[in-house]
């Protein structure tokens, strides 16, 4: 009995950390906050997200060469205000494009400065 609950508690956080590490499924989304940044220096396939405390690297399903040099970006997901879903639910949209959303994958705060810094 000794070890059980050691052993409960690595267990517990193993499913934690790897769920946090999990790409966003198709049925989920996550709620935009108003405090976000975007990185879309040589954004072709993807951009990187800042959206409160949390980062994203959210990508497309296929080549959105408007997103690096459009004055204006949305993500909009119909029917879910607010929300930003993946597998082809969400579209950012561009002055010239609307590019469907394959994938919002989690990343950490150190993997978005490291991306962000790459690109410049």
């Amino acid at each position: 009995m000794k070890y059980l609950s050691p052993l409960l508690l690595i267990t517990c956080l193993a499913a934690a950390s790897a769920q946090a590490a999990e790409p966003t499924a198709p049925g989920d989304c996550i709620t935009l906050s108003a405090d976000q940044q975007l990185v879309r220096n040589r954004a072709d396939r993807d951009v990187l997200l800042r959206n409160g405390a949390q980062h994203y690297l959210v990508r497309f399903e296929r080549s959105c060469s408007s997103a690096a040099m459009s004055p204006k970006l949305a993500f909009v997901t119909p029917g879910r205000e607010g929300q930003l879903c993946g597998a082809g639910a969400s579209n950012l949209r561009t002055n010239a494009q609307s590019c469907a959303i394959r994938a919002v994958d989690p990343i950490t705060a150190e993997e978005f400065t490291r991306k962000a810094r790459a690109r410049q």
